[in-house]
Protein backbone atom coordinates (compact mmCIF):
# COMPACT_ATOMS: atom_id res chain seq x y z
CA UNK A 1 0.00 0.00 0.00
CA UNK A 2 2.63 2.25 0.70
CA UNK A 3 4.63 1.56 -2.33
CA UNK A 4 1.63 2.37 -4.42
CA UNK A 5 1.13 5.26 -2.54
CA UNK A 6 4.60 6.55 -3.38
CA UNK A 7 4.13 5.50 -6.91
CA UNK A 8 0.96 7.83 -7.34
CA UNK A 9 2.51 10.76 -5.46
CA UNK A 10 5.90 10.25 -8.03
CA UNK A 11 3.60 9.95 -11.08
CA UNK A 12 1.36 13.33 -10.30
CA UNK A 13 4.65 14.86 -9.69
CA UNK A 14 6.81 13.44 -12.77
CA UNK A 15 3.28 15.10 -14.92
CA UNK A 16 3.68 18.43 -12.91
CA UNK A 17 6.71 19.10 -13.52
CA UNK A 18 6.42 18.21 -17.10
CA UNK A 19 3.29 19.94 -18.44
CA UNK A 20 4.13 21.85 -21.13
CA UNK A 21 0.35 23.04 -21.64
CA UNK A 22 0.75 25.93 -19.68
CA UNK A 23 4.36 26.78 -20.96
CA UNK A 24 5.35 30.06 -22.72
CA UNK A 25 8.60 29.32 -24.91
CA UNK A 26 10.06 31.18 -28.11
CA UNK A 27 8.02 29.17 -29.89
CA UNK A 28 4.94 28.17 -28.73
CA UNK A 29 2.52 29.07 -25.60
CA UNK A 30 1.05 25.86 -24.51
CA UNK A 31 -0.24 23.96 -27.07
CA UNK A 32 -0.62 26.82 -29.31
CA UNK A 33 2.51 27.76 -32.45
CA UNK A 34 2.31 30.06 -35.00
CA UNK A 35 0.80 27.32 -37.42
CA UNK A 36 -2.28 26.76 -35.14
CA UNK A 37 -5.39 27.11 -37.41
CA UNK A 38 -8.23 28.83 -35.62
CA UNK A 39 -10.38 25.94 -35.87
CA UNK A 40 -7.94 23.76 -34.23
CA UNK A 41 -8.54 25.38 -31.18
CA UNK A 42 -12.15 23.60 -29.98
CA UNK A 43 -9.64 20.69 -29.81
CA UNK A 44 -6.56 21.86 -28.25
CA UNK A 45 -8.79 23.50 -25.57
CA UNK A 46 -11.71 21.10 -25.20
CA UNK A 47 -11.76 21.28 -21.67
CA UNK A 48 -12.08 25.10 -21.87
CA UNK A 49 -14.97 27.44 -23.08
CA UNK A 50 -14.18 29.58 -26.91
CA UNK A 51 -16.15 32.52 -27.56
CA UNK A 52 -15.30 34.44 -30.78
CA UNK A 53 -16.39 37.46 -31.46
CA UNK A 54 -18.27 36.43 -34.96
CA UNK A 55 -18.93 33.02 -35.78
CA UNK A 56 -19.12 31.25 -39.54
CA UNK A 57 -22.03 28.90 -39.16
CA UNK A 58 -20.51 26.35 -36.45
CA UNK A 59 -16.57 28.22 -37.12
CA UNK A 60 -14.75 30.24 -35.01
CA UNK A 61 -13.92 33.73 -37.04
CA UNK A 62 -12.05 36.68 -35.70
CA UNK A 63 -10.42 36.73 -32.10
CA UNK A 64 -11.31 33.96 -29.68
CA UNK A 65 -11.51 33.81 -26.00
CA UNK A 66 -10.39 31.38 -24.09
CA UNK A 67 -12.28 30.45 -20.67
CA UNK A 68 -11.54 27.53 -18.55
CA UNK A 69 -14.12 25.44 -16.59
CA UNK A 70 -14.83 28.45 -13.74
CA UNK A 71 -14.81 31.22 -16.23
CA UNK A 72 -12.02 32.69 -15.69
CA UNK A 73 -10.54 34.13 -18.78
CA UNK A 74 -7.18 32.39 -20.19
CA UNK A 75 -6.38 34.29 -23.41
CA UNK A 76 -7.43 35.89 -26.07
CA UNK A 77 -6.36 34.44 -29.79
CA UNK A 78 -6.06 36.82 -32.49
CA UNK A 79 -6.11 35.43 -35.94
CA UNK A 80 -3.99 37.05 -38.86
CA UNK A 81 -7.42 37.10 -41.37
CA UNK A 82 -10.30 38.03 -38.94
CA UNK A 83 -13.05 36.69 -41.54
CA UNK A 84 -11.33 33.01 -42.38
CA UNK A 85 -11.40 30.60 -39.75
CA UNK A 86 -8.61 28.56 -41.44
CA UNK A 87 -6.54 31.22 -40.50
CA UNK A 88 -3.19 30.68 -38.69
CA UNK A 89 -2.50 32.74 -35.50
CA UNK A 90 -1.41 36.26 -35.30
CA UNK A 91 -0.46 37.12 -31.56
CA UNK A 92 -2.37 36.29 -28.30
CA UNK A 93 -3.18 38.13 -24.87
CA UNK A 94 -1.96 35.74 -22.50
CA UNK A 95 -4.41 36.66 -19.45
CA UNK A 96 -4.21 33.12 -16.99
CA UNK A 97 -1.36 33.94 -14.78
CA UNK A 98 -0.90 29.80 -14.35
CA UNK A 99 0.90 30.63 -18.29
CA UNK A 100 4.55 30.94 -17.51
CA UNK A 101 7.61 30.47 -19.37
CA UNK A 102 10.51 28.41 -18.20
CA UNK A 103 12.02 31.10 -16.16
CA UNK A 104 8.77 31.96 -14.53
CA UNK A 105 7.77 34.74 -16.35
CA UNK A 106 3.57 35.80 -16.72
CA UNK A 107 0.68 37.68 -16.90
CA UNK A 108 1.15 38.53 -12.95
CA UNK A 109 5.14 39.14 -13.27
CA UNK A 110 6.55 42.79 -12.44
CA UNK A 111 8.59 44.47 -14.66
CA UNK A 112 11.57 44.10 -12.56
CA UNK A 113 11.42 40.57 -13.09
CA UNK A 114 10.92 40.58 -17.09
CA UNK A 115 14.00 43.06 -17.41
CA UNK A 116 16.24 40.87 -14.79
CA UNK A 117 15.73 37.86 -17.08
CA UNK A 118 15.63 39.54 -20.68
CA UNK A 119 17.25 42.57 -22.07
CA UNK A 120 15.10 45.55 -23.40
CA UNK A 121 14.63 46.07 -27.06
CA UNK A 122 12.13 48.85 -26.97
CA UNK A 123 10.09 51.28 -24.98
CA UNK A 124 6.97 53.02 -26.79
CA UNK A 125 5.64 55.54 -24.98
CA UNK A 126 1.41 55.25 -25.56
CA UNK A 127 -1.03 57.28 -23.99
CA UNK A 128 -2.07 55.66 -21.17
CA UNK A 129 0.75 52.83 -21.21
CA UNK A 130 4.09 52.25 -21.99
CA UNK A 131 4.92 49.26 -24.38
CA UNK A 132 8.02 47.37 -23.91
CA UNK A 133 9.60 44.79 -26.05
CA UNK A 134 12.70 42.38 -25.54
CA UNK A 135 15.14 41.36 -27.29
CA UNK A 136 14.89 37.10 -28.65
CA UNK A 137 11.56 36.63 -27.32
CA UNK A 138 8.31 36.86 -29.15
CA UNK A 139 6.49 38.69 -26.55
CA UNK A 140 5.70 41.85 -25.71
CA UNK A 141 4.34 43.86 -22.27
CA UNK A 142 2.10 46.75 -21.67
CA UNK A 143 2.32 48.92 -18.42
CA UNK A 144 -0.45 51.27 -17.04
CA UNK A 145 1.62 55.19 -16.83
CA UNK A 146 -0.12 54.86 -13.03
CA UNK A 147 2.44 52.89 -12.22
CA UNK A 148 5.36 55.09 -13.26
CA UNK A 149 6.52 58.34 -11.80
CA UNK A 150 4.53 61.04 -12.27
CA UNK A 151 6.97 63.23 -13.64
CA UNK A 152 6.81 61.08 -16.94
CA UNK A 153 2.98 59.95 -16.48
CA UNK A 154 1.63 62.86 -18.34
CA UNK A 155 4.14 63.66 -20.52
CA UNK A 156 3.16 61.67 -24.07
CA UNK A 157 5.96 62.67 -26.25
CA UNK A 158 9.14 62.01 -24.31
CA UNK A 159 11.44 58.83 -24.53
CA UNK A 160 11.12 56.49 -21.61
CA UNK A 161 14.09 54.71 -20.05
CA UNK A 162 14.40 51.69 -18.70
CA UNK A 163 15.99 53.25 -15.49
CA UNK A 164 12.36 55.81 -15.31
CA UNK A 165 9.79 52.38 -14.87
CA UNK A 166 9.76 51.10 -11.42
CA UNK A 167 10.94 47.34 -11.12
CA UNK A 168 7.81 46.68 -8.97
CA UNK A 169 5.65 48.16 -11.88
CA UNK A 170 2.89 45.55 -12.69
CA UNK A 171 2.31 44.34 -16.51
CA UNK A 172 -1.03 45.33 -17.88
CA UNK A 173 -1.02 43.20 -20.49
CA UNK A 174 1.21 40.45 -21.59
CA UNK A 175 0.97 39.65 -25.57
CA UNK A 176 2.92 36.68 -27.62
CA UNK A 177 3.66 37.50 -31.52
CA UNK A 178 4.42 35.31 -34.18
Amino acid sequence: MKRLSLLAILGFLFTACNNNSLLIDSSSVGPLKQSTFIYELPELFAGDSLAARRNQGDSLVGEVEIYDAKGNMRMIVFPKDERDPKSTLSYLRIIDPKFTSKDGLGPSSTFGQFKNTHQVAGIDNAINAVVISFEDTPWYITIDKKELPENIRYDYASKIEVAQIPEEAKIKYFFYSW
